[in-house]
């Protein structure tokens, strides 16, 4: 039979991930209200499909200026993989367009490929055309070979990681994307996403505990400085969220409201930093926590001490994690700038490479906030809940 403890952490499991649910579907019906987010305006009907038989190549000649170029077609048989049309075999092209810098590579029998009904084909005719490789089974495999990982080290608190990270990423393309594209204001909208992260990943991965709660209060106050820090420094700097070419198409789609740009690269800084600033937050908690344990006296002044000099070790590791991976998500785009500017001087005063410097400065300001937090919160109030209990 399973012990009294198991049954209750059981059940707490259980409602914490029913009530995250909840709030998931009534978000995301609040959030969409009327809003048809895929297939808003593409009316182009797109099916998977498996390459069978390949059919034969041919060619596509052009003259552009002086220069000939010659796009290359390839006809093929596909049966499509699943839909209203399961079963049904399917000739369609691969065309290899000769202005593509990198184009896909050719397909061979066996793939699987995304086929789109356009009437970008050959002779500009309607006709099934391939538009890219599918690669959802490839995805989903490495998907389940973490997830197989996960549960393997982690075990227990393996399974709330799992969950947590899930319910996570439902909320985000479920609730939050959903609520921009409607028009609900992007500021309040990203403080809901990282409150409900912070509270379901503590809840799910280290339970209701002191713990978890000096951990929460640390991460959301680091959070909230980084947002404030944010929003005080963007003013100063003149921002205008134009970024890259992708920021004119967002500024160029339909929505209920005008995206706010400004308002998107803070949402992109604050979900950034959220889970380093997790990390923080629980490493000080756990370490403080522990030294509790093997010391039940110590005081509120030796607590504080010992969670800063945890937490400057920490810091020196998780900042520089934190700017190598805003870094790392922006190298393209760098080194194309550094390639076409003239200057340093010029390169630093791009607004998209002062926006990732100000992500990475902003990020280790949010780090630095939530370890005083986290320390003082924890130490004050553990200390005095001792003294009230043996009092």
């Amino acid at each position: 039979m399973f012990s009294r403890s198991f049954i209750k952490s059981a059940l707490f499991y259980c409602i914490t991930v029913f009530l995250a649910v909840i709030f998931i579907i009534i978000g995301n019906r609040m959030a969409r209200a009327d809003t048809v987010i895929f297939g808003k305006s593409a009316q182009r009907e797109i099916v998977p499909a498996k390459v069978d038989l390949i059919l034969q190549h041919s060619s596509d000649p052009f003259v552009l200026g002086d220069e000939v170029y010659e796009n290359k077609i390839i006809y093929f048989e596909a049966s499509v993989q699943s839909g209203p049309r399961k079963g049904e075999r399917i000739v369609a092209q691969q065309i290899i367009d000769s202005m593509w810098a990198i184009p896909l590579h050719e397909i061979d029998i066996g793939d699987r490929v995304l086929l789109i009904y356009t009437n970008y084909g050959a002779n500009n005719s309607m006709a099934w055309v391939m538009q890219e490789y599918d690669r959802t089974y490839t995805l989903i495999g490495v998907g389940a070979l973490f997830a197989v990982l996960l549960l393997i080290f982690g075990r227990r608190k393996g399974v709330g990681t799992l969950i947590s990270l899930s319910l996570t990423c439902l909320c985000i393309f479920l609730v939050f994307v959903p609520a921009i594209i409607t028009g609900y204001n992007i500021y309040m909208c990203t403080f809901i996403v990282c409150a409900y992260t912070v509270v379901l990943s503590l809840l799910l991965v280290n339970g209701p505990n002191f713990k978890s709660l000096s951990a929460g209060v640390g991460t959301i106050g680091g959070i909230a400085s980084s947002g404030i820090m944010f929003m005080a420094i963007s003013s100063f700097l003149k921002l205008t969220g134009m970024v890259d070419e992708d920021m004119v198409f967002l500024l160029n789609v339909s929505t209920e409201a005008p995206i706010d740009l400004k308002a998107l690269i803070f949402a992109s800084v604050l979900i950034g930093i959220l889970g380093a600033a997790l990390d923080v937050g629980v490493s000080i908690a756990s370490a403080l926590a522990e030294i509790q344990q093997v010391n039940p006296d110590a005081s509120a002044k030796e607590l504080i001490r010992s969670g800063f000099n945890v937490g400057r070790d920490v810091l020196g590791t998780m900042s520089n994690t934190l700017i190598l991976v805003f870094i790392g998500s922006s190298l393209p785009i760098t080194l194309l700038l550094v390639v076409y500017s003239n200057s340093l001087l010029e390169l630093i005063n791009r607004e998209s490479i002062v926006v990732e410097i100000l992500q990475s400065i902003i990020g280790c300001i949010g780090l630095l906030c939530t370890i005083p937090l986290t320390t003082v919160f924890y130490s004050s109030v553990s200390t005095r809940w001792r003294k009230n209990e043996f009092d």
